[in-house]
This record gives structure tokens, C-alpha cells and sequence, in this order.
């Protein structure tokens, strides 16, 4: 696995990268981190384009994990800026000062960084349900099991999504994202069907054993 360290994703800590006039960093700095990398992969693709049309963007995704909320997104707009990753002019016409947003070349060489530079997050990332599951033991038998209906009821509406989603935007490797999020989604079902037999003292498959729902696949 490609490690981030210096001598892979730096290369040298003593290199300068000049970011806006009169800035200069140490390329240590110029790392992104997962929100600012999305939000720069989504500007490249559909450039250029005004903060309020990716977060809509993002809004109407089902399979975004973007971590940034509305108020959070101008702030990084403006390091992003400050680092030389984006360009900005205003948007003729608009009465609320819009900025229209481009990607530098300083910022895609940033994005082609960060997909390369695989992190033990990325492999296992977090999931607040498996968390939850950890404290099970303040729940009764019954609201155990009515979580885990409740969750069902939201994986299968979400796989109903995925499908309409699928259809209605085109992206670079669209089947490939498809998917992967309708596989996460899938095996989330089929552990909520282990979880369910675990908590009525049932015995639990075998965790190799291909479920009816993989084999349809």
C-alpha cells in the first residue's frame, strides 16, 4: 500500500509550492484532506461552477459523504484559494456576489496526490450504526430489534434510491461508484440479518456464506 509520507506524497519538505501572490508554502501544506479533495474532484468535472451548485450537487447525491456542511463550504473555498488550488471571478449579474470557481493546475496535481495516497481510513471507514451496536447492552431485546428494523426500512429505501440516482446522472466510472455503493448497502442488510439473529439467540450463518441477495447478483 502506498504510504503518505514525505518521500512519496512531499517528496521533499525543503520544496516550495507558490500558492496567491505574495503566498508562499512549504509543500507539506499542500496535503488535502477527504472533504477538500471531493469538493476539488466535483469542481474538476463540472468547472466552473458557483459554491452554491456543488452543494447542491452534494445535496442531491445519495452516495456522497461529503463532510461539509453549507457554512462550512466558504471557509474551505477560501484556503482552497489561499493555496492556489482555486481561481475565482465574480458572477456578472449576481446580486448576492457569487463567485464562479475553477481548479488550478496547482489544484489537480493536489487531487492526483491525494488518490494516490491511500490511507488506513479509506480501508475500513467509519460507520456510526457498527458503533452503536457497541453499546447495545443499554437497549432491551425489543428496542434492539426495533433499531434494526428501522435501519432495514432506510438501507431498502436507499438501495431504491441508488437505482433512480443511477439513471439520472452520467460520471466518469459510473457503474463501478454504482456499484460500490449498492454492495456497501447489500452487505449492511445482510449483517443486520446476523445482527437480528444474534440478538433472538439464533445461530449465525457462516460469514462466507453467500447470501440469496449476492447470489442474485
Amino acid at each position: 500500500m502506498r504510504q503518505c509520507t514525505s518521500a512519496v506524497v512531499i517528496r521533499a519538505s525543503r520544496a516550495r509550492v507558490h500558492a496567491s501572490p505574495g503566498v508562499t508554502l512549504p509543500r507539506n501544506e499542500i496535503q488535502l484532506t477527504d472533504d477538500e479533495a471531493a469538493f476539488l474532484s466535483l469542481l474538476i468535472r463540472i468547472q466552473p461552477a458557483t459554491a452554491y451548485q456543488i452543494a447542491k450537487i452534494y445535496d442531491e447525491s445519495p452516495v456522497s459523504n461529503f463532510g461539509t456542511s453549507k457554512g462550512k463550504i466558504y471557509p474551505m473555498i477560501r484556503r482552497l484559494k489561499e493555496r492556489g488550488a482555486l481561481t475565482a471571478r465574480a458572477l456578472a449579474g449576481d446580486a448576492r456576489n457569487s463567485e464562479v470557481l475553477s481548479v488550478t493546475a496547482l489544484g489537480r496535481g493536489m487531487v492526483r496526490r491525494w488518490i494516490r495516497c491511500i490511507k488506513p481510513s479509506h480501508l475500513l471507514p467509519k460507520d456510526p450504526l457498527r458503533t452503536m451496536v457497541q453499546s447495545f447492552e443499554l437497549l432491551s431485546k425489543d428496542e434492539q430489534l426495533k433499531w434494526s428494523a428501522e435501519v432495514r426500512t432506510g438501507l431498502e429505501a436507499k438501495l431504491v434510491e441508488l437505482e433512480e440516482y443511477k439513471d439520472a446522472v452520467h460520471v466518469p466510472f459510473k457503474d463501478q461508484v454504482h456499484d460500490n455503493a449498492v454492495l456497501v448497502v447489500e452487505t449492511r442488510l445482510d449483517w443486520l440479518e446476523d445482527l437480528e439473529a444474534s440478538i433472538a439467540g439464533k445461530n449465525v450463518r457462516w460469514r462466507g456464506t453467500p447470501t440469496p441477495r449476492r447470489l442474485e447478483r
